[in-house]
């Protein structure tokens, strides 16, 4: 299960990650295929948590790629990996603290959260409001656990409710929520349902023509024009990476490569910032989600980026790769818990495109 904050308190993580333990060694003894992240391996719920699978049915996040999504090559240029930190704070339930800096306004923090001011690492807050569904974004964030939340930079509130697109990662203009790989999804065991993130070495990998973004972006980095080295125009600020549909993913063992590669091969993941050097490249991870993905950095999880596609025909009116009548690789999003926001009966699977 998602939390909302994306921090449960110490005594519940402990029973979980002993019960996930010995899930792991009976799964071993008795010979069981890892099956976290397979999107035929869990049925598609029927509802969702406002706050822990946020954004409409048809937002860029929750989108499975289209069947009629076109891949075209992709030279990643990425040695090492790693994680850029996000800091989410979402719970309804959690203390109220005042927001401050380039913020205002009063907003929920979990008592365990920190934050040391660390740039590229984005930061959404829920606003104590009466409809508890608005969130605020910024960047950089300095917190002690308990205290008061500040950051330098702020941008426009976002309702959780709706398309999620924009938000405050610099280089492109995209949510700090959306995206992110949440605490839980990578240790439940069920495949994460909604599109990825992931910064790119720039300076190799990203082209400058066309302003140096795409859709969804709404920017690219400041001084991109002498920057940006990448010879491709597919590629560039909010492209859209993915798995083809005849990826063999059968050889992976390690069970967060497995999820995220599902992930890629059936959701994608959208270029949101530039990674401070070459050759590395990035996911945005949630601050306390980085202990569920300890092979990052492995070789396993370097081969399925180095078989990422860019799509190519990825934009407003088709997002994902195909129109929103289009047949999805998964079932689309679901209503959340009050019965709304649900997608309609025309955005469907493709049951033969698993």
């Amino acid at each position: 299960m998602i939390t909302r904050s994306g921090v449960e308190p110490g005594r519940r993580s402990s029973v979980r990650a002993v019960v996930a333990a010995v899930v792991s060694v009976l799964a071993a003894v008795l010979g069981v295929l890892p099956t976290a992240g397979v999107a035929g391996a869990a049925e598609a719920p029927t509802s969702r948590d406002l706050y822990a699978w946020p954004f409409a049915w048809n937002s860029i996040w929750n989108l499975p790629l289209a069947t009629t999504a076109r891949y075209g090559e992709f030279d990643s240029r990425i040695g090492d990996l790693y994680a850029d930190v996000e800091n989410i704070s979402v719970d309804p339930d959690a203390p109220v603290r005042t927001l401050g800096g380039a913020g205002s306004g009063e907003v929920r923090v979990d008592p365990d959260l920190r934050a040391d001011g660390s740039w590229n690492n984005c930061s959404t807050l829920l606003v104590a409001s009466p409809d508890e569904r608005t969130v605020v974004q910024g960047q950089p964030m300095e917190l002690e656990p308990g205290g008061d939340p500040s950051w330098e930079y702020a941008w426009p509130a976002q309702s959780l409710a709706g398309d999620g697109t924009e938000g405050c990662h610099g280089g492109s203009g995209l949510s700090g929520i959306g995206g992110t790989i949440r605490e839980g999804e990578l240790s439940s065991g069920e495949p994460l349902r909604h599109a990825l993130k992931m910064s790119l070495p720039c300076t190799t990998s990203c082209s400058p023509e066309n302003g140096g973004f795409r859709w969804p972006a709404v920017k690219a980095d400041d001084g991109y024009e002498g920057r940006y080295g990448g010879e491709n125009p597919q590629v560039a600020m909010g492209s859209l990476l993915a798995l083809p549909p005849d990826t063999d993913l059968s050889g992976i063992t390690e069970p967060d490569v497995r999820a995220v590669a599902e992930a890629l091969r059936t959701y994608g993941a959208y270029v949101v910032d530039e990674t401070g050097g070459a050759p590395s490249g990035s996911f945005q991870v949630q601050s306390t989600a980085l202990r569920e993905f300890p092979h990052l950095d492995s070789a396993a999880m370097r081969e399925v980026v180095d078989q990422l596609a860019v799509v190519e025909n990825n934009g407003p009116f088709t997002p994902a790769g195909g129109t929103l009548l289009a047949a999805r690789r998964a079932a689309c999003a679901p209503p959340f818990d009050d019965g709304t926001g649900g997608a309609p009966a025309t955005c469907r699977r493709d049951t033969e495109a698993e």
